[in-house]
């Protein structure tokens, strides 16, 4: 595990260097926060067939921190002054739903469903901090900005988004054995720039329930059987909410200047903080979809099957400017378009056994995907970093002909075991002399110019699964059920960025016992890092070293619930009760050694997918176990 340190270190609340301490001096800085969150609608029968709806919802949210900091004269870089800062923000979400729905039937064999209307969201968003130095005691009553009498400052900021947005949906059904879905939606996002602000997204999806047809009636076997076909298209405005705006700021560490040369005072001014892009635009997803849906003996037997391919364009990612324009926050350009194509089973079974009372249902999933980006600029080596770190440059990769988001580095054939062998290989980034010796790592040389260098760059990796599952099984037996349930994920890749922290020197502190036990030492064959020294800025580059298998299955959740007889409740006078113990996150089957695997999923869920696979650093996932009663009156 990344977590097992080799060295600690401890003491008592007074010691700085004790997490402990760190918690106590902590324990009344506390946020307090006061959300409203509702909705509320009115609907109309107009007219026998037509209803009108609106509904209005918000989410108001208004929250205050107070960071106290006390005097630590024992850290290891000692804070002579306490200090407190304030933070008083707040934000608020509006949305607005309108739509006219009509219904109608022609007959017995036509029904018609049409829905026209609109939607309007708008966000808003404030912040504003203050900070002061130099309190004469510590205590709780005194810790207001009003009580420092050192330097104070204040900082606030705010930001505004709005979507609007019109659609239309017929839906129409001929003797419930033809099905026929239209959509179109037309979006206005702020995000971009008046001229390419709005966007028109039409879907499509019919539907043949073969199993109604005469000539399918004879096939006992399937009780329902319905073919399905969609189109459609998706935006995507996930870029922030300038970017088409030049921005500049001021600063008074980097944008003022002593332009009189007075050496006492200096003149404000303003820096280039991002650059805009008024040529954005919409990101499209266009998806095609063929699937089926079945039931079979006598509906205990359910399959769904779909294939799909998803091509997005005009892809949008952050693209770096010439350095020659300035250092500032990248804008989101078009860039591109990428394909997923891939196919979903979705299979369940579910019957009883004999008269025992016994029921039971299984369902299990299985999804597939391959991921590839068929076109940025035009040059297929072209490459969009995704992360560029300060410390550990460029190691995520967007370039045409391989999936978005691939892991970038060099790729490494082990460690020299003798100094014969090091001098024998091709010098590694111009230092024989340091790099070519026994217990060093063995760079590849990828396009065999008898040198390594940043040239031997390449792909080495991908974080995209070859598949994911999972598994629900469901179990009744009288007053007892049990349910279980378990995903998992095979054949990806996580780049394991906390590697970097705990198995070289990078940075003073703890360190992980691979490097106290695996690295290299003569005789070591099966060391896994190189042998330690002071200072090693080759062996942290990115490379195949921080690549580990992400596959894994966990026990996501197990529920053990039993039912209080009817008996029992009437005399207590109770509707349906229950007791129940649950756990959840049981136990993972895994060969990462971060961790938890499962950052692959959460990267990819939240809509990044300029970085999938890489392990920062992230909390893992808590085993929790639970035992609850539902009661009802």
């Amino acid at each position: 595990m990344a977590g097992n340190f080799a060295g600690t270190r401890g003491g008592d609340l007074d010691n700085a260097n004790n997490p402990l301490a760190l918690l106590y001096w902590n324990k009344d800085n506390i946020q307090k926060e006061v959300r409203l969150f509702g909705n509320a609608f009115a609907e109309v029968d107009i007219l026998p067939n037509l209803t009108a709806r609106t509904s209005f919802g918000i989410d108001y949210n208004n929250y205050n921190f107070r960071n106290y900091s006390i005097r630590n004269i024992e850290a290891s870089e000692a804070r002579g002054s306490n200090s407190l800062t304030t933070n008083n923000n707040y934000g608020w979400t509006w949305t607005w739903y309108n739509t006219l729905t009509y219904n109608v039937n022609l007959g017995d064999r036509h029904r018609f469903n049409v829905i026209a209307g609109t939607e309007a969201i708008k966000n808003y968003f404030e912040t504003f901090d203050a900070t002061r130095t130099n309190f004469f005691v510590d205590d709780l009553d005194n810790r207001y900005l009003s009580s420092g009498t050192g330097i104070q400052t204040n900082n606030g900021t705010a930001s505004n988004w709005s979507l609007a947005s019109e659609f239309a949906k017929i839906n129409y059904g001929l003797d419930d054995k033809y099905l026929l879905d239209l959509t179109v939606r037309r979006d206005r996002s702020s995000r971009f720039a008046p001229e390419y602000r709005s966007a028109v997204f039409p879907a499509a999806s019919a539907g043949w329930r073969i199993s109604k047809e005469n000539f399918f009636k004879p096939i006992t076997l399937v009780d329902d059987l319905k073919f399905r076909v969609g189109f459609g298209q998706t935006g995507n405005q996930e870029i922030g909410n300038y970017n088409s705006f030049t921005q500049f700021s001021t600063n008074p560490i980097t944008s003022f200047y002593d332009i009189n040369g007075t050496r006492t005072s200096a003149v404000s001014g303003y820096e280039l903080t991002q650059f805009g892009n008024i040529q954005a635009k919409w990101e499209t997803t266009t998806s095609l979809n063929i699937g089926f849906d079945a039931s079979l003996l006598k509906n205990r037997l359910s399959v769904g099957f779909d294939w799909y391919t998803r091509t997005t364009s005009d892809m949008l990612f952050p693209v770096q400017p010439p350095l020659t324009q300035g250092v500032a926050t990248n804008p989101f350009r078009n860039i591109g378009s990428m394909r997923n194509r891939g196919v979903d089973l979705m299979i369940g079974y579910g019957d009883k056994i004999g008269a025992s009372g016994l029921t039971y249902n299984i369902n299990a999933n299985f999804s597939t995907y391959r991921n590839v980006v068929t076109k940025t600029n035009g040059d297929p080596s072209t490459q969009y970093f995704g992360i560029n770190d300060e410390r550990i440059q460029n190691f995520v990769v967007t370039q045409q002909n391989y999936p978005i988001a691939s892991f970038f580095g060099y790729t490494i054939d082990g460690i020299f075991q003798s100094n014969e062998e090091a001098k024998a290989h091709p010098v590694q980034f111009g230092n024989a002399a340091s790099e070519n010796v026994a217990g060093r790592f063995k760079f590849r040389d990828v396009n065999g110019d008898g040198v390594i260098n940043s040239q031997d760059l390449s792909i080495i990796g991908s974080p995209h699964p070859k598949f994911t599952y999972g598994l629900n099984v469901s179990l009744n037996y009288k007053n007892f059920g049990l349910t279980v349930f378990g995903q998992g994920v095979q054949g990806n890749q996580i780049f394991n960025y906390v590697k970097y922290w705990t198995d070289f020197p990078t940075f003073g502190g703890n360190r992980s016992t691979r490097m106290l036990y695996q690295s290299w030492r003569p005789g070591s064959t099966d060391a896994v890092l190189p042998q330690l020294r002071s200072s090693d800025q080759v062996s942290i580059q990115p490379s195949t070293y921080y690549l580990e298998s992400g596959s894994y299955f966990r026990m996501k959740n197990i529920q053990l619930t039993y039912q209080l007889p009817q008996a029992l409740l009437s005399r207590l006078k109770l509707g349906a009760t229950s007791v129940y113990i649950q756990g959840q996150n049981l136990f993972t089957v895994t060969k990462y050694s971060g961790m938890d695997p499962e950052i692959n999923l959460r990267s990819y869920s939240s809509g990044n997918d300029r970085q999938i696979g890489v392990d920062g650093g992230s909390y893992p996932v808590a085993k929790t176990v639970l035992v609850g009663l539902n009661l009802s009156f």
